[in-house]
């Protein structure tokens, strides 16, 4: 009697599979190709909604003459300074060092893009913060073939004496869409 009721179990198990298995039949995975999914970091706000920040504009040139070779929207970004310990170039590239605040670029034009970073990077230097995370996506919403925004932001931040070493961000933090960047303290 038990040995039948396992073979009637065994049946309708593989009865509810195929009923399943024609369910699904043509559908499509879902493919995220934009930007990796990411959670803010704890204790933070975005950039722009707080009011902490002094809205003096700041005398930091960051030239459009001055382009970085071409990045794609998947292209691991990494700089660092000389004299920028390997240790620390290594937390950086792991996200082991504790991000402190974030700015999210998405939406934003080439000129506001820029404006907002050197707001952001002397407010963060105000409150003494050494780590922040900056989102600017892949590229992909854009008609050319690379990413605007993510290559200006490689040209600047290269270029910004305040800033020390940035790297794309772990996966869990946005990924090649995202960057850590270790800010020099006054």
């Amino acid at each position: 009697m038990h040995h039948c009721d396992q073979k009637m179990s065994k049946k309708q198990t593989d009865e509810d599979f195929s009923t399943f298995q024609d369910a699904i039949k043509g559908v499509k995975p879902l493919k995220n190709d934009r930007i990796d999914l990411y959670a803010h970091p704890k204790n933070t706000r975005p950039f722009r909604d707080n009011n902490r920040y002094n809205d003096e504009a700041q005398q930091t040139p960051l030239s459009d003459e001055r382009e970085s070779p071409d990045v794609s929207g998947e292209e691991f970004l990494f700089f660092a300074r000389t004299g920028m310990q390997f240790k620390t170039q290594k937390q950086l590239r792991q996200g082991k060092i504790i991000i402190d605040d974030h700015l999210d670029l998405h939406g934003y034009t080439i000129a506001e893009a820029r404006e907002t970073l050197l707001e952001f990077i002397q407010f963060a230097q105000k409150q003494q913060i050494r780590c922040i995370r900056l989102v600017h996506g892949k590229g992909y919403r854009n008609s050319s073939n690379k990413p605007v925004l993510k290559n200006k932001v490689n040209s600047w931040l290269r270029q910004h004496p305040d800033v020390l070493a940035f790297s794309s961000a772990q996966p869990k933090d946005g990924g090649t869409g995202a960057m850590y960047i270790i800010i020099k303290s006054h």
